[in-house]
Protein backbone atom coordinates (compact mmCIF):
# COMPACT_ATOMS: atom_id res chain seq x y z
CA UNK A 1 0.00 0.00 0.00
CA UNK A 2 1.41 3.68 -0.80
CA UNK A 3 1.86 6.31 1.81
CA UNK A 4 -0.54 9.22 0.43
CA UNK A 5 -0.30 12.86 2.25
CA UNK A 6 -3.18 15.17 2.24
CA UNK A 7 -1.48 18.71 3.04
CA UNK A 8 -4.19 20.49 4.42
CA UNK A 9 -5.11 24.21 5.22
CA UNK A 10 -7.36 25.53 7.63
CA UNK A 11 -9.47 28.92 8.17
CA UNK A 12 -9.39 28.99 4.19
CA UNK A 13 -11.81 32.62 3.82
CA UNK A 14 -10.62 33.63 7.20
CA UNK A 15 -9.16 36.75 5.61
CA UNK A 16 -7.97 37.91 2.30
CA UNK A 17 -4.23 37.36 3.67
CA UNK A 18 -5.12 34.01 4.69
CA UNK A 19 -6.49 33.01 1.17
CA UNK A 20 -3.23 34.77 -1.00
CA UNK A 21 -0.81 32.72 1.36
CA UNK A 22 -3.18 29.44 0.99
CA UNK A 23 -3.30 29.39 -2.73
CA UNK A 24 0.66 30.79 -2.99
CA UNK A 25 1.38 27.66 -0.81
CA UNK A 26 -0.86 25.00 -3.36
CA UNK A 27 0.15 26.58 -6.69
CA UNK A 28 4.01 27.69 -5.92
CA UNK A 29 4.12 24.31 -3.09
CA UNK A 30 3.04 20.94 -1.65
CA UNK A 31 -0.64 22.29 -0.27
CA UNK A 32 -3.28 20.15 -1.74
CA UNK A 33 -6.41 20.86 0.45
CA UNK A 34 -7.94 23.87 2.54
CA UNK A 35 -10.76 23.75 4.44
CA UNK A 36 -12.90 27.25 4.16
CA UNK A 37 -15.01 29.15 6.89
CA UNK A 38 -18.40 29.85 5.15
CA UNK A 39 -18.48 32.57 7.76
CA UNK A 40 -14.78 34.00 6.96
CA UNK A 41 -14.49 37.57 5.99
CA UNK A 42 -13.12 36.56 2.97
CA UNK A 43 -15.30 33.61 2.52
CA UNK A 44 -16.61 34.67 -1.29
CA UNK A 45 -13.17 35.41 -2.38
CA UNK A 46 -11.96 32.10 -1.33
CA UNK A 47 -14.87 30.10 -3.22
CA UNK A 48 -13.82 32.14 -6.42
CA UNK A 49 -10.34 31.45 -5.31
CA UNK A 50 -10.93 27.72 -5.53
CA UNK A 51 -13.34 27.77 -8.33
CA UNK A 52 -9.75 28.97 -10.48
CA UNK A 53 -7.90 25.88 -8.72
CA UNK A 54 -9.88 23.25 -9.54
CA UNK A 55 -6.78 20.95 -8.47
CA UNK A 56 -6.90 22.14 -4.59
CA UNK A 57 -9.37 19.94 -2.48
CA UNK A 58 -11.56 21.95 -0.28
CA UNK A 59 -14.04 20.97 2.27
CA UNK A 60 -15.84 22.98 5.68
CA UNK A 61 -14.25 24.47 8.51
CA UNK A 62 -16.75 24.23 10.55
CA UNK A 63 -16.96 27.02 12.95
CA UNK A 64 -18.83 27.62 16.12
CA UNK A 65 -15.79 29.71 18.54
CA UNK A 66 -15.02 32.92 15.77
CA UNK A 67 -17.25 36.08 13.93
CA UNK A 68 -20.49 35.69 13.21
CA UNK A 69 -22.71 33.01 12.30
CA UNK A 70 -24.81 32.28 9.40
CA UNK A 71 -27.92 32.05 10.31
CA UNK A 72 -29.37 34.65 12.33
CA UNK A 73 -28.43 35.45 15.69
CA UNK A 74 -31.53 35.02 17.19
CA UNK A 75 -31.88 31.88 15.92
CA UNK A 76 -29.31 30.06 17.85
CA UNK A 77 -29.09 32.07 20.94
CA UNK A 78 -27.02 29.57 23.25
CA UNK A 79 -24.16 30.20 20.26
CA UNK A 80 -23.86 33.36 20.40
CA UNK A 81 -22.57 36.80 22.40
CA UNK A 82 -24.89 39.47 23.15
CA UNK A 83 -23.65 41.27 20.04
CA UNK A 84 -24.38 38.56 17.77
CA UNK A 85 -20.91 36.49 17.53
CA UNK A 86 -19.93 33.43 18.03
CA UNK A 87 -18.63 32.84 21.33
CA UNK A 88 -15.20 32.16 21.79
CA UNK A 89 -13.60 29.64 24.33
CA UNK A 90 -13.59 25.58 23.23
CA UNK A 91 -14.78 24.77 27.58
CA UNK A 92 -18.38 26.38 26.34
CA UNK A 93 -18.82 23.58 23.66
CA UNK A 94 -20.85 21.20 26.20
CA UNK A 95 -23.01 23.92 27.05
CA UNK A 96 -24.04 24.60 23.24
CA UNK A 97 -27.62 23.22 22.22
CA UNK A 98 -27.06 20.81 19.86
CA UNK A 99 -29.65 21.17 17.97
CA UNK A 100 -28.89 24.70 17.55
CA UNK A 101 -25.24 23.29 16.35
CA UNK A 102 -26.41 20.93 14.22
CA UNK A 103 -28.64 24.23 12.31
CA UNK A 104 -25.42 26.92 12.60
CA UNK A 105 -23.42 23.91 10.81
CA UNK A 106 -25.92 22.60 8.06
CA UNK A 107 -26.04 26.09 7.21
CA UNK A 108 -22.28 26.64 7.33
CA UNK A 109 -22.30 23.60 4.53
CA UNK A 110 -25.24 24.58 2.21
CA UNK A 111 -23.67 28.19 1.88
CA UNK A 112 -20.86 26.66 0.07
CA UNK A 113 -22.45 24.10 -1.71
CA UNK A 114 -24.98 26.27 -3.09
CA UNK A 115 -21.61 28.47 -3.86
CA UNK A 116 -20.85 25.74 -6.21
CA UNK A 117 -18.13 23.86 -4.00
CA UNK A 118 -18.02 19.98 -4.59
CA UNK A 119 -16.87 19.16 -1.12
CA UNK A 120 -14.07 17.01 -0.12
CA UNK A 121 -14.24 16.41 3.42
CA UNK A 122 -15.32 18.53 6.80
CA UNK A 123 -13.11 19.21 9.77
CA UNK A 124 -13.85 22.20 12.22
CA UNK A 125 -11.94 25.21 13.67
CA UNK A 126 -10.22 24.60 16.94
CA UNK A 127 -11.26 20.93 16.60
CA UNK A 128 -14.85 21.59 18.14
CA UNK A 129 -16.35 18.93 16.30
CA UNK A 130 -13.60 16.80 18.40
CA UNK A 131 -16.42 16.80 21.21
CA UNK A 132 -17.79 13.41 21.09
CA UNK A 133 -21.63 15.03 20.63
CA UNK A 134 -20.45 17.26 18.46
CA UNK A 135 -18.75 14.80 16.15
CA UNK A 136 -21.94 12.72 16.01
CA UNK A 137 -23.57 15.68 14.27
CA UNK A 138 -20.68 16.06 12.11
CA UNK A 139 -21.13 12.90 11.43
CA UNK A 140 -25.06 13.15 10.58
CA UNK A 141 -24.52 16.00 8.28
CA UNK A 142 -21.27 14.09 6.31
CA UNK A 143 -24.21 11.68 5.64
CA UNK A 144 -27.12 14.25 5.03
CA UNK A 145 -24.67 16.51 2.69
CA UNK A 146 -22.98 13.94 0.72
CA UNK A 147 -19.61 14.86 2.44
CA UNK A 148 -17.59 11.92 1.80
CA UNK A 149 -14.57 12.44 4.68
CA UNK A 150 -14.18 13.59 7.95
CA UNK A 151 -11.07 14.79 10.15
CA UNK A 152 -10.78 12.31 13.03
CA UNK A 153 -7.76 12.58 15.34
CA UNK A 154 -6.38 8.77 16.33
CA UNK A 155 -4.54 7.71 19.38
CA UNK A 156 -1.50 7.20 17.23
CA UNK A 157 -2.09 10.25 15.85
CA UNK A 158 -1.34 12.36 19.30
CA UNK A 159 1.40 9.62 20.15
CA UNK A 160 3.13 11.17 17.07
CA UNK A 161 2.74 14.69 18.35
CA UNK A 162 3.65 14.40 21.51
CA UNK A 163 0.24 15.76 22.79
CA UNK A 164 -1.58 14.33 26.13
CA UNK A 165 -3.68 15.47 28.99
CA UNK A 166 -8.04 16.45 28.11
CA UNK A 167 -7.32 16.80 24.46
CA UNK A 168 -6.21 13.04 23.92
CA UNK A 169 -9.05 11.94 26.00
CA UNK A 170 -11.71 13.88 24.13
CA UNK A 171 -10.00 12.74 20.50
CA UNK A 172 -10.23 9.19 21.50
CA UNK A 173 -14.13 9.19 22.51
CA UNK A 174 -14.30 10.93 19.05
CA UNK A 175 -12.23 8.52 17.36
CA UNK A 176 -14.14 5.44 18.65
CA UNK A 177 -17.42 7.03 18.29
CA UNK A 178 -17.22 7.76 14.73
CA UNK A 179 -14.54 5.22 13.41
CA UNK A 180 -15.85 3.04 11.24
CA UNK A 181 -18.77 4.97 10.32
CA UNK A 182 -17.06 7.68 7.72
CA UNK A 183 -13.70 7.43 6.10
CA UNK A 184 -11.10 9.17 7.72
CA UNK A 185 -7.14 9.45 7.47
CA UNK A 186 -5.04 7.15 9.23
CA UNK A 187 -3.57 9.78 10.99
CA UNK A 188 -3.69 13.66 11.52
CA UNK A 189 -0.58 15.83 12.17
CA UNK A 190 -0.28 19.07 12.84
CA UNK A 191 2.89 21.35 11.32
CA UNK A 192 2.79 23.40 14.43
CA UNK A 193 3.74 20.61 16.36
CA UNK A 194 7.00 19.87 15.04
CA UNK A 195 10.52 21.84 14.40
CA UNK A 196 10.07 23.61 11.24
CA UNK A 197 13.06 22.97 9.60
CA UNK A 198 14.23 20.20 7.44
CA UNK A 199 15.38 17.68 10.09
CA UNK A 200 11.95 18.22 11.91
CA UNK A 201 10.03 17.66 8.55
CA UNK A 202 12.13 14.42 7.91
CA UNK A 203 10.66 13.08 11.36
CA UNK A 204 7.48 13.75 10.37
CA UNK A 205 7.46 11.58 7.53
CA UNK A 206 9.69 8.52 8.34
CA UNK A 207 7.08 8.13 10.79
CA UNK A 208 3.93 7.90 8.35
CA UNK A 209 3.34 4.23 7.26
CA UNK A 210 1.07 3.17 4.27
CA UNK A 211 -2.16 4.40 4.19
CA UNK A 212 -3.79 8.09 3.72
CA UNK A 213 -2.73 10.83 6.44
CA UNK A 214 -3.26 14.22 6.67
CA UNK A 215 -1.20 17.22 7.62
CA UNK A 216 -3.04 20.12 8.68
CA UNK A 217 -1.05 23.68 8.40
CA UNK A 218 -1.99 27.22 8.88
CA UNK A 219 -0.36 29.09 5.91
CA UNK A 220 -0.68 32.97 5.51
CA UNK A 221 1.04 36.27 4.39
CA UNK A 222 2.50 38.72 6.24
CA UNK A 223 0.88 42.28 7.32
CA UNK A 224 -2.04 40.54 7.55
CA UNK A 225 -4.16 42.95 9.46
CA UNK A 226 -7.59 41.79 9.80
CA UNK A 227 -6.39 38.63 11.94
CA UNK A 228 -5.06 41.02 14.95
CA UNK A 229 -8.22 40.16 16.46
CA UNK A 230 -8.68 36.67 15.29
CA UNK A 231 -5.99 34.64 15.77
CA UNK A 232 -3.17 34.48 17.63
CA UNK A 233 -1.39 32.65 14.44
CA UNK A 234 0.21 35.40 12.59
CA UNK A 235 4.14 35.01 12.26
CA UNK A 236 3.46 30.99 12.56
CA UNK A 237 1.51 31.73 9.22
CA UNK A 238 4.25 33.34 7.42
CA UNK A 239 6.84 30.39 8.60
CA UNK A 240 4.65 27.81 7.51
CA UNK A 241 3.69 29.55 3.89
CA UNK A 242 7.88 29.81 3.45
CA UNK A 243 8.10 25.61 4.60
CA UNK A 244 5.49 24.93 2.29
CA UNK A 245 6.98 26.27 -0.70
CA UNK A 246 10.43 25.13 0.13
CA UNK A 247 12.23 23.50 -2.52
CA UNK A 248 13.57 20.90 0.21
CA UNK A 249 10.21 20.10 1.80
CA UNK A 250 9.32 18.88 -1.68
CA UNK A 251 12.62 16.93 -2.13
CA UNK A 252 11.87 15.44 1.38
CA UNK A 253 8.53 14.19 0.23
CA UNK A 254 9.71 13.23 -2.90
CA UNK A 255 12.98 11.59 -1.48
CA UNK A 256 10.00 9.01 1.02
CA UNK A 257 8.07 8.83 -2.23
CA UNK A 258 4.93 9.88 -0.82
CA UNK A 259 1.81 10.43 -3.31
CA UNK A 260 0.08 13.92 -2.43
CA UNK A 261 -3.36 13.71 -2.70
CA UNK A 262 -6.09 15.39 -1.54
CA UNK A 263 -9.42 14.20 0.22
CA UNK A 264 -11.22 13.24 -2.86
CA UNK A 265 -9.23 10.20 -2.82
CA UNK A 266 -12.28 9.17 -0.40
CA UNK A 267 -14.71 10.33 -3.38
CA UNK A 268 -12.78 8.28 -5.81
CA UNK A 269 -13.50 5.30 -3.28
CA UNK A 270 -9.41 4.50 -3.10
Amino acid sequence: MAIRLIINADDFGLTQGVNAGIIQAHVQGVLTSATLMANGLAWEEAVSLAKEHPRLGVGVHLTLTALRPVLDPSLIPSLVDGKGFLQKGRWRLPLYNLSQVKSEWAAQIRRLQEAGLNLTHLDSHHHSHLWPSLTQIAVELASEYDVPALRLISPQSFKLMGIGGLDTLVAWRSWHLASGTIPHPHTVLGLEAFPMNRSGLESIIASLPPGVHELFCHPGRAGDLDLLNLSSLREQRVRELELLCSPWFREILAAKRLELVNYSVYQEGS
